[in-house]
């Protein structure tokens, strides 16, 4: 008898270690995930949602009764629940912004907020960029360029030899330095001391990289670049700095912006001509894909870029003008002769070396994707730049409501592992005795298990979704999800019949399994289960069940 009774309690003292790291609300401690820049070209990071407790969730393997963390908050690089977004709390849909439609719209929606001037990303706007940076990787890799990051400070020194201080004086932004000023020998130290003098550094914040890129490939290959490396094309996700005179009150223009600069080298003009068609046609399918208006002019005049040919595209924007989206510039051998950087031939010569140069604004084309699709509700963006693809609201529901919710499978879990253990024992020493009953859920948790189950196996199937568990309105859901710009939304809202489904009595052992969701117990149950569904771009709400859901996502 006293073997059984250790046995019990060492099951529900396991049991328990493993559920009160459940924690509700602001004092959880689940662990954050780093957020990751740009320049890695992939759409992690967890930018898009913020604070812990029910505000976030977490990548995961299989849930199981030890571990009932693992099935309620799971944590993910891409979707996140709502009770601490950032947006939830400040959105207003009554504020009034200077500038435009489009900068007005991002400012309410909290993907950016100005601060004296100076725009800065929020969550929402974050996640977005990553996900234009993420998609232009993807159509960068074809034409083999490369990612890397250059440092935002460069040399004047570099300017002057290339002669391009002059052209680019007014726009460039320098960095100062204190120096110590010589005082008079007669006066004390201290005197001597507080005399400083801002002096020029000889550095300036990066405007554009031409000159910088063609001295970090010589550096690279130890000032002897083999004629074998050519063609060799680089890319970086940066910020650039300009003393713009005529500044804008939107994202369009300011004097520091993100920024997609692409830098080529050639042993040969031909080789230039033939990347720089292959960069001209990336571009046109980057445009094409995000579905933007556009047209491409050829530039033939010199410029500040010194090059022989340019195109400019130029995205058609709602008060009728087009602006520039994107520039490439066929530069030929100029900064290779005026540098003094060559690369060695076949014959072991050192000969000049080609370039071409291709920049696209990363918050332009934030900028013209919203200004493009707006409607009288707020944003709307393409799935693959949108900071969330799913929206998902679980009717007459609110985070307190959760938290209990939570407690309440927490506390049925812990009591089957101890029914369990129980029967364990007594299958030992009393074969004959009947199993002790499972406490049942009754039917308002079954929508609640339902939404959950739903979150994690997007969730797992790496659709980003946003589970919006807040305590606002259900209208104010609806309003905030059309506001985001979020595509898809699905509104769980069951039926009393539907209410009345029995759950499995394990269920909380498939409410998060990354695989096999046709073989997962609580597909079947709810597979016939109807929802609402809405896209974004369409007027018109359907009522789906379960298992077309999943085939509408590619689930299944």
């Amino acid at each position: 008898m006293m073997f059984c009774s250790l046995v019990l309690l060492l099951h529900i003292a396991n049991y328990l270690r493993a559920v009160k790291s459940v924690h509700i609300g602001k004092g959880a401690f689940l662990p954050r995930a780093p957020l990751t820049r740009g320049g890695s070209g992939g759409s992690g990071g967890g930018s898009g949602c913020s604070g812990g407790g029910s505000g976030c969730s977490g990548g995961g393997s299989g849930c199981s009764g030890r571990s009932l963390r693992a099935a309620v908050y799971t944590r993910s690089n891409h979707s996140c629940m709502g009770s601490e977004s950032i947006f939830n709390k400040i959105c207003n849909d009554t504020d009034k912004q200077s500038g435009d439609k489009a900068s007005e719209l991002l400012q309410r929606a909290n993907y950016i907020r100005d601060v004296n001037g100076l725009y800065n990303l929020l969550p929402l706007g974050y996640k977005s960029i990553e996900k234009i940076i993420s998609f232009l990787n993807t159509h960068l890799k074809r034409v083999n360029s490369h990612c890397l990051f250059m440092s935002i400070l460069q040399a004047k020194k570099w300017w002057n030899i290339s002669d391009r201080s002059k052209l680019y004086s007014d726009e460039f932004l320098h960095v100062y330095k204190q120096k110590q000023q010589k005082g008079d020998s007669n006066k004390g130290t201290e005197a001597v001391m507080g005399k400083k003098k801002m002096e020029d550094d000889g550095l300036i914040l990066s405007p554009t990289c031409e000159e910088q890129a063609i001295s970090l490939i010589n550096q690279v290959y130890n000032e002897n670049i083999p004629a074998k490396s050519l063609p060799l094309l680089i890319h970086q996700f940066n910020y650039k700095f300009r003393n713009e005179k005529r500044l804008e009150k939107t994202l369009f223009k300011s004097k520091e912006f993100l920024m997609k600069d692409g830098y080529s080298f050639h042993s040969n003009d031909i080789c230039l001509s033939e990347t720089y068609e292959a960069y001209k046609e990336c571009y046109e399918k980057v445009f094409s894909h995000l579905k933007l208006p556009f047209k491409v002019t050829k530039k033939r005049k010199m410029d500040k870029m010194n090059a022989l040919e340019s195109h400019e595209f130029q995205v058609l924007c709602r008060d009728g003008k087009y602006k520039e989206a994107a520039h490439i510039f066929k530069l030929g051998d100029y900064y290779s002769r005026k540098l003094g950087i060559k690369y060695l031939n076949k014959r072991n010569e050192k000969s000049n070396i080609f370039m071409g140069s291709y920049g696209i604004g990363i918050y332009r084309l934030l900028y013209f994707l919203v200004d493009s699709f707006y409607d009288g509700e707020g944003i709307r963006l393409p799935a693959q730049v949108a900071p969330f693809s799913v929206y998902l609201i679980q009717t007459n529901q609110r985070s307190k409501y959760s938290a209990a919710k939570v407690a309440k499978i927490g506390k049925l879990a812990q009591a089957n592992e101890a029914v369990q253990a129980v029967e364990a024992v007594q299958a030992v020493n009393s074969p004959n005795v009947p199993s002790a009953p499972t406490p049942p859920l009754n039917s308002n948790d079954v929508e609640y298990v339902l939404t959950l189950w739903l979150y994690n196996s997007f969730k797992n199937s790496d659709v980003d979704i946003y589970y919006d568990d807040t305590d606002l309105h259900l209208s104010r859901k609806l309003k905030n999800c059309d506001l985001i710009g979020v595509p898809n939304r699905i509104i769980i809202n069951l039926s009393s019949e539907q209410k009345k489904i029995k759950l499995p009595p394990d269920f909380y052992n498939y409410m998060d399994t990354p695989n096999a969701i046709l073989s997962n117990k609580l597909y079947m149950t709810f597979r016939d289960v109807t929802v609402e569904y809405k896209s974004r771009f369409s007027p018109e709400k359907k009522i789906m069940t379960i298992h077309q859901l999943f085939r509408q996502f590619g689930l299944i």
